[in-house]
């Protein structure tokens, strides 16, 4: 089934054109890591996808339903439970919020009674690893819990779509291998598709089905993450590598 369908995408903001004509279909079960230099456009991407950007040109669709361009916005909601769930950068939290009210606050939106938003949030914390820590504050936290609870807000929602905007920016190896095995406990195996934004490459080869990287407004690469990781052409090469030499340029 298809889950994202893009067709000419084409992305300009304060008069710069960022995104030149990107064309994918993703598919249910499937994760792509999206991939590029700093400025790219990948992020932007992510934001279209998720109706928070408007004004673009091209035909972007979620689960069939198109986002719509100048008003920002996609149909959220089906069977209940948000066609997408968007993983910030860094974390996305309110410093007001308690652990358990920052992953709750997606379910009370969804008017959820309070039974069934302690039963899913509980147990979304408990999934990333973060028991016991409901009642702190996200000053309490590091910045790998931080995005963890990120996460559970996301997972608690159930959504058919989650979108990682870099989630392992900031964080330690070892942190970024453990984020990368929570990315792939809740999209393994089930119906759901991501993409994770990251220029993390131990993390992109661990997680990607399907790898994109993004260049001049465009994609050189898109397709299995396995060949990808085989550098099959020069644009991967380089990027793998971090070549300076290479059709990608350094500046």
């Amino acid at each position: 089934m298809e889950m994202i369908g893009i067709d000419n995408l084409q992305v300009s903001l304060s008069g710069r054109e960022i995104i030149k004509g990107i064309s994918f279909e993703l598919h249910s079960g499937e994760t792509l890591v999206l991939m590029g230099k700093n400025g790219a456009g990948k992020s932007v991407l992510l934001k279209v996808i998720a109706g928070l950007i408007s004004g673009f040109t091209g035909d972007v669709r979620v689960k069939g339903e198109p986002v719509q361009s100048g008003t920002g916005r996609v149909k959220q909601y089906s069977g209940g439970n948000p066609a997408i769930a968007y993983v910030f950068q860094k974390g996305g939290l309110f410093d007001s919020m308690s652990v358990f009210d920052n992953a709750a606050f997606g379910l009370r939106r969804m008017e959820l009674s309070e039974s069934e938003v302690e039963s899913r949030v509980l147990a979304a914390i408990e999934r990333v690893g973060l028991r016991g820590s409901e009642k702190k504050y996200p000053s309490d936290l590091s910045g790998g819990m931080q995005k963890r609870v990120g996460l559970a807000r996301a997972v608690c929602m159930e959504p058919d779509i989650i979108l990682f905007d870099d989630p392992t920016a900031g964080l330690d190896p070892i942190l970024s291998d453990s984020m990368a095995d929570l990315i792939l406990d809740i999209t393994a195996g089930t119906e759901r598709a991501a993409i994770a934004v990251t220029n993390d490459i131990k993390v992109a080869e661990k997680i990607a089905l399907r790898a994109a990287l993004l260049f001049d407004g465009r994609f050189v690469y898109y397709g299995s993450g396995r060949n990808f990781f085989l550098q099959a052409d020069d644009y991967s090469r380089q990027f793998i590598n971090g070549d300076v030499e290479g059709p990608i340029d350094a500046y």
